[in-house]
């Protein structure tokens, strides 16, 4: 049986939570009251001991479109304050499928942008729709990198071309080839797919399961991720506090003409 709120759907199949962001008329950008949602829906899975595994996809054409930007330009931040409490909430949302007790698997397809994607690599295992495009276009217009977890997955090398050129364009196979997703599936196929390799994860000890994604998080924060992530952090609450002309100009078309109107803009300009 399906739970529904206005921004999540959550269903339980066997052992396997799923968790259906629920925006697809914005291509399930993240808002407000989802990120709310979908802690609470986290939070109730893994207090469920019914549940051994989670899987996490979104509802129409695309897996999630990143934050709602028109969202953040209404809210008019004009001080570091008021950006470091945005962005540290937004990126604790993020990293709690990272830090999740029990497996996370995301099931991506169509658009996976910004946080969105930074989403879909905080899980723990990525499958992708062949016709899934990810990207993070937030240089394009003066914006930061929320949760910046990519170079830890795919290397600096490959994360500073993508990064430093605001690439919105990749395609499945080639996120797959640098090691940001797992898999690469038929197109229409993903969710079925992610939701086996969700199943084979929860048959076996859950004990262990967990145990050994404590051990493997573990290793990477010793390593200096957390550390590494909370300083980037602290860099993108400076570039958003420091209102870039782009920033600005995005902003103001946002507010006047409409969120499609600012990103035919921002892609018009590159």
């Amino acid at each position: 049986m399906a739970d529904y709120t206005a921004t999540v759907e959550c269903e339980i199949d066997g052992r396997v939570g799923i968790l259906r962001l629920n925006r697809p008329r914005q291509h399930n950008a993240i808002n407000q009251q989802m990120m709310t949602e979908a802690t609470e829906a986290l939070r109730r899975f893994n207090e469920d001991e019914r549940i051994h595994s989670i899987l996490v996809t979104g509802s129409g054409a695309s897996f999630c479109a990143g934050f709602d930007l028109k969202e953040i330009a209404a809210k008019g931040y004009t001080t570091m304050s008021q950006w470091r409490d945005a962005i540290t909430a937004d990126f604790e949302f993020v990293m709690q499928f990272w830090t999740s007790v029990k497996p996370t698997v995301a099931a991506v397809h169509g658009y996976c942008l910004g946080s969105g994607l930074e989403l879909a690599v905080a899980c723990d295992v990525t499958v992708a729709d062949e016709k899934a495009t990810f990207g993070e276009p937030e240089v394009k217009f003066g914006s930061s990198i929320v949760a910046l977890i990519l170079p830890w997955i795919v290397g600096p090398k490959y994360a500073k071309e993508w990064l430093l050129t605001g690439n919105d364009r990749m395609p499945a196979s080639r996120a797959a080839e640098i090691g940001l997703v797992n898999r690469v599936v038929s197109e229409g196929t993903v969710e079925a797919r992610a939701l086996e390799l969700a199943h084979e994860i929860a048959a076996a000890s859950p004990m262990s399961v967990q145990m050994t994604k404590r051990a493997i998080n573990r290793t990477a924060d010793i390593q200096g991720m957390r550390e590494a992530l909370l300083s980037a952090v602290d860099t993108s609450i400076l570039i958003e506090s420091n209102l870039s002309p782009e920033t600005a100009e995005f902003n103001r078309i946002a507010n006047r003409d409409g969120m499609k109107a600012a990103v035919a803009w921002r892609d018009g300009r590159h």
